[in-house]
C-alpha cells in the first residue's frame, strides 16, 4: 500500500483531543479517551477488527480550492477546530471497534492537486485496513480526492452513489482554468463518462439563488438528481424520503459528503460561502441522515467547508460535531 508523503502529511499533535473525564470504564468514556492518535510517519495503522464499524478520522487542511473559487479562506483550520469541538462527545460505539485519528493531509502551497492525490492514497489505505473514513475539510475540493481514494479500493463492478448535502451543485467546468472547491463533482462526472461508469449523484438542499442556469443544465446533462432547499422539509417528507431510498437502493456503496453551507447562516455562520436561506438541522434533517446511515451502505464520509474564522461562538463547530456524532454512534 502507498505510504504517506511527509511533504503533505502532519500527525495530530499531542494534547489536541481534550474533554471531561468521568472515569476509565467504557460506559463513561468520551471521544478524547477512546480515540487513538496514529503518526503514519512512525507507525503502521492498526488493522480494524472484522465485523465492527471502526472509524479513521482524516483531516484535509486546505484552503486553495476555496481561494481559487473566490470564497472566504480559513477552512484549512477546520480539522483542528473540529477535533477540539468533538473531544467531549460521549462514546456510543461498539467497545471492540477502533477509533483512530490518522492526522491531516495539508496543502500549504498552491499544490492542491497533489494534496488531493495524497488524500486519495490515505483514504484508500484506511479502507484497506478495514476502516470507514471520516474526512474533515477544508474546502469542498476534498470531494475529488476522497472519491478517487474510494474508487481505488472498490471493485469495478461496484456502483458508487454520491449523496451530497449542499447548497451548490459543485458542477462547475474547470476547462480553461484551475479546478477549485466548486468543480469536484464535474471532475467526477467527467471521469465517469471517460471510464464508461455511471455518475450516480444526489444533491440535497440545492438553492436556486446559489446556482446559475448553466449549473442546472450541467446537472441535467450529467443525469444528476437533486432536491431543492425549499422542498427539503417535513411538508414534502414522502417525496424526499422516497427519493433518498430509491437512490440508496440503486447503488452498492454510498459516499456521503456534507457541505456545511447547506445549512442556514443563522445555524452555520462559520463556512466559506454562507447561505442565509439554507436548510435547518431539525428532526426531519436528522431523519433523512439516519435513513442513509441505516442503509449500511456508507463506505466513506466527509464534512466540508467549516471555517473557524467566521465562527466566533463555535456554533458551526458544534453542529459539525453533532453531525459526526450521528454518523459514528449507535442509535439507542
Amino acid at each position: 500500500m502507498t505510504e504517506v508523503n511527509p511533504d503533505f502529511y502532519s500527525s495530530t499533535l499531542s494534547g489536541t483531543w481534550k474533554g471531561r473525564t468521568d472515569g476509565a470504564d467504557f460506559d463513561v468514556q468520551r471521544w478524547h479517551q477512546r480515540l487513538i492518535t496514529v503518526n503514519l510517519l512512525e507507525e503502521r495503522m492498526p488493522v480494524a477488527p472484522l465485523g465492527r464499524k471502526s472509524i479513521a478520522l482524516i483531516g484535509f487542511a486546505c484552503d486553495e480550492g476555496v481561494l481559487r473559487n473566490g470564497g472566504r479562506v480559513g477552512a484549512k483550520d477546520g480539522p483542528l477546530c473540529f477535533r477540539q469541538a468533538c473531544g467531549n462527545l460521549p462514546v456510543h460505539m461498539d467497545e471492540s471497534s477502533l477509533f483512530v485519528d490518522l492526522g491531516d493531509i495539508c496543502c500549504e502551497t498552491e499544490a492542491m492537486e497533489e494534496a488531493q492525490s495524497e488524500l486519495a492514497n490515505l483514504v484508500e489505505l484506511a479502507l484497506y485496513y478495514g476502516y470507514h473514513p471520516l474526512v474533515i475539510g477544508g474546502g469542498h475540493e476534498v470531494s475529488y480526492g476522497h472519491y478517487a481514494g474510494i474508487c481505488k479500493h472498490i471493485s469495478e463492478k461496484a456502483r458508487l452513489g454520491i449523496i451530497n448535502f449542499d447548497a451548490h451543485f459543485d458542477l462547475r467546468d474547470p476547462s480553461g482554468s484551475l479546478s477549485n472547491s466548486g468543480t469536484g463533482f464535474f471532475q467526477i462526472a467527467d471521469e465517469c463518462g471517460n471510464d464508461s461508469k455511471p455518475f450516480s449523484y444526489l444533491a440535497l438542499g440545492i438553492q436556486q439563488n446559489s446556482n446559475t442556469r448553466r449549473l442546472y443544465k450541467a446537472a441535467e446533462e450529467f443525469g444528476a438528481e437533486y432536491i431543492s432547499a425549499n422542498r427539503f422539509s417535513v411538508i414534502y417528507a414522502q417525496e424526499v424520503l422516497s427519493k433518498i431510498e430509491r437512490f440508496i437502493r440503486d447503488n452498492t456503496h454510498i459516499y456521503l459528503t456534507i457541505d456545511l453551507d447547506v445549512f442556514a447562516a443563522s445555524v452555520a455562520p462559520g463556512v466559506s460561502a454562507p447561505a442565509y436561506s439554507g436548510i435547518f438541522p431539525d428532526p426531519f434533517f436528522f431523519k433523512c441522515l439516519q435513513l442513509i446511515i441505516d442503509s449500511n451502505k456508507i463506505i466513506s464520509m466527509d464534512i466540508a467547508e467549516y471555517n473557524p474564522i467566521y465562527d466566533p461562538e463555535h456554533i458551526t463547530a458544534k453542529l459539525a460535531a453533532a453531525l459526526a456524532f450521528n454518523l459514528l454512534s449507535k442509535q439507542i
